[in-house]
């Protein structure tokens, strides 16, 4: 991470965001020595947010299954599984041949 002190970002905040842009590091601009924002480009951001969605998904699907108001990762890929396998003989049985459903 890249330290900037916040009375020079003004007046380098083109390099800094051309930095942002092309290094993909984020910058702690600090005032007096101490932390007051962090600054990211937004590719970065983005990754970011994403990845906390993510995150946020998986701890409130664990959360169900430990309830028993969910399905294990093991029961939804057998349903998968059966509804892919269903479809293949759908599609196989709708064309006549099995040659034809490839």
């Amino acid at each position: 991470m890249d330290v900037q002190p916040i009375s020079a970002l003004k007046a380098t905040m083109p390099a800094v965001l051309r930095s942002l842009r092309e290094n993909r590091r984020p910058v702690l601009v600090v005032s007096k020595g101490r932390p007051q924002a962090v600054l990211q480009d937004v590719a970065s951001y983005q990754g970011t947010q994403n990845a906390l969605a993510l995150l946020k998904m998986l701890l409130q699907s664990e959360k169900s299954v430990t309830a028993k108001r969910g399905s294990s990762t093991k029961e939804v890929l057998a349903r998968l599984r059966a509804r892919v396998r269903a479809q293949a003989v759908s599609v196989r049985g709708a064309t006549g041949t099995e040659a034809e459903a490839q």
